[in-house]
């Protein structure tokens, strides 16, 4: 897997400008909102003035097409066939998104050969200099394909959730990406589905302190993702929460991440009187 994993390192960074970014965001298991962060972030960094691509890495289970609403006419399998060029495979959302479609139910891009990861590294080289960004949506789990695409990215983000089996699953991905991280990569984590910044910072906390013991490294704090009812709604009705509902909890974290990919620092997000009332409440002991 080294091997491999160098060679397309190599290989991506023969093709790329120095400002062109590739970011994976992959998780341990699914169901824990990977496709819908990673709609809503090309959403907020095209808002911040960035050229966005989506690669759909799910590549046997594709699922960025139903979150976008959209039925692209061809996919990697036209490809990779020799049918289509990467250009002619690139479809436009009604919300200005490009992205490069997977397909569902076929078993020969579930684990692609060398060959065929070259053959899709190879047709990026026709397209990457039309953006500055380009997002890849990695299939749930720890296939060689999987960790090819975070190795050989600039930034890889883990998302899990408080459910103790994500936390098991993500911390297994999150080791095996930081034993092999090669020395550009920049690895982090975000936590959906919390309550509030703290939950998410105590999970980021315990998965480092565990990480750290059993790899010397640790994974950056990305922030978090809050409960958002409108989230599931926009995944059953497609349509991008961010577009609809900008001022929703979810819109406004996903949008604090997209500044921190953009502008390099976090912006403390605001509370108001009633969370910190109640967050203090909660911690607040009088004797």
């Amino acid at each position: 897997m080294k091997d491999q994993a160098q060679m397309l390192r190599d290989m991506a960074k023969s093709i790329r400008p120095f400002d062109f970014q590739v970011i994976s965001i992959t998780s341990g298991k699914g169901g824990v909102g990977k496709t819908s962060f990673t709609v809503n972030l090309a959403y907020h960094l095209q808002k911040l003035g960035k050229t966005v691509l989506i690669l759909d890495a799910d590549l046997a289970l594709a699922n960025v097409d139903i979150i976008l609403g959209e039925r692209p006419k061809y996919n990697l399998l036209h490809l990779l066939s020799g049918e289509k060029n990467i250009n002619e495979i690139i479809w436009e959302s009604k919300y200005g998104i490009k992205f490069i479609p997977a397909s569902s139910g076929f078993e020969e891009l579930a684990n692609l050969s060398k060959e065929k990861q070259i053959q899709i590294l190879n047709a990026l080289q026709e397209i990457y200099y039309s953006f500055d960004i380009m997002l890849i949506d990695t299939s749930a789990g720890i296939s060689e394909n999987v960790i090819n695409f975070c190795l050989a990215s600039d930034k890889t983000l883990v998302i899990t959730t408080p459910d103790p089996t994500a936390l098991a699953d993500s911390y297994a991905i999150s080791r095996i990406i930081l034993t092999n991280k090669p020395e550009h990569l920049e690895a982090g984590l975000i936590v959906n589905f919390v309550n509030d910044e703290q939950e998410a910072e105590k999970i980021h906390r315990g998965m480092n302190n565990i990480l750290r013991e059993f790899t010397g490294k640790t994974m950056k704090y990305y922030g978090s993702l809050r409960k958002d009812k409108k989230l599931s709604d926009s995944v059953k009705d497609r349509y991008i929460l961010s577009a609809k509902y900008p001022k929703s909890p979810y819109s406004l974290d996903v949008e604090h991440i997209a500044r921190y990919i953009v502008e390099g620092k976090v912006l403390k997000k605001k509370e108001n009187f009633w969370n910190r009332f109640l967050r203090n409440l909660k911690n607040l002991k009088v004797e």
